[in-house]
């Protein structure tokens, strides 16, 4: 369930210099203007301003207007404190969250393609062979590392999405079998895309 919608909030509260007349009691009194922003959140974390409502009060008869009841001077006043009024930096924290994100996930392959070429050309016992024998994808553990070859075990199971391996990936799901390459087949096959990843 993805939980999203619009909120507001208080941002700004201010008494006009000079006394306007109220509609209501009709006298010529300072009047409170507040400014309320809105925002749209998902996961209760907001993610953008979509625009900004001011509210007048008068300090006599505590009638509260929004801005269609005020008179032409309140919306003067309404208008001139509305523009004056930044809008919160927090409203933009969802953007700010989802530009993070992007930027790790970003390093991470980055990193991860400079790692594999070290492990490709290093690899050690315990690595992790990430291919795809049939229509769905395993894994394979190298288990010995000689001066001229690699040696790995099969795992016994099988998953439908890349993503998911790490579901597959444990101690009681490799055989016994070994398989062996020397070095240069096991470059080669990352290089013809018969192995896709490995990690350590």
């Amino acid at each position: 369930m993805i939980f999203y919608g619009t909120k507001g909030s208080h941002i700004h509260s201010e008494r006009t210099s000079k006394g306007v007349e109220c509609d209501n009691c009709e006298e010529v009194v300072p009047h409170n203007i507040s400014v309320y922003g809105k925002y749209v959140y998902l996961y209760w974390i907001p993610v953008f301003p979509i625009g900004k409502r001011a509210f007048s009060e008068c300090t006599n008869c505590k009638v509260t207007n929004d801005f269609s009841g005020m008179n032409e001077k309140l919306k003067q006043h309404s208008l001139d404190i509305k523009k004056h009024t930044k809008t919160p930096v927090w409203y933009w924290s969802g953007l700010g969250i989802f530009a993070l994100l992007i930027f790790f996930v970003f390093y991470y392959a980055q990193q991860h393609e400079k790692d594999k070429v070290i492990y490709i050309a290093s690899p050690e016992k315990g690595d992790i062979i990430e291919y795809k024998p049939s229509d769905f994808y395993s894994t394979l553990k190298i288990v010995e590392v000689t001066k001229d070859s690699v040696y790995v075990v099969q795992n016994n199971y099988e998953i439908e999405r890349r993503s998911k391996l790490y579901k597959i990936d444990k101690v009681e799901n490799y055989g016994n079998v070994h398989s062996s390459f020397s070095k240069k087949e096991y470059k080669a096959m990352f290089e013809n895309r018969a192995f896709l990843d490995v990690d350590r």
